[in-house]
C-alpha cells in the first residue's frame, strides 16, 4: 500500500514536470536577449495581467518574466 502511494506521487511529480515543461516551451527562445527597460521591469512588478499575455506584450519569455519578477522582489 505505501509502495502505491510513493508511485502515485512519483507519477503525479513526473506529469507536473511534463506540463511545465510544455508550459514554458511556448515562449522559450522565441526573442532575442536584450536588456530589461524600467518600464518592462514595472509591468513585471505591477503583474496586472497573466504572465502569458505579457509575455506577448513584451516580447520576452514566460520563464523570464517569473524569474526577473523573482528577482526584481528580492532587491526590494
Amino acid at each position: 500500500m505505501l509502495m502505491d502511494e510513493k508511485e502515485k506521487a512519483a507519477k503525479a511529480r513526473r506529469r507536473k514536470h511534463i506540463d511545465r515543461k510544455r508550459y514554458y516551451a511556448k515562449t522559450a527562445n522565441l526573442y532575442p536577449k536584450r536588456a530589461w527597460t524600467a518600464e518592462e521591469k514595472q509591468l513585471v512588478l505591477e503583474h496586472f495581467i497573466p504572465d502569458s499575455e505579457l509575455s506577448a506584450k513584451i516580447q520576452r519569455s514566460v520563464k523570464s518574466i517569473q524569474e526577473k519578477r523573482r528577482r526584481l522582489k528580492k532587491e526590494i
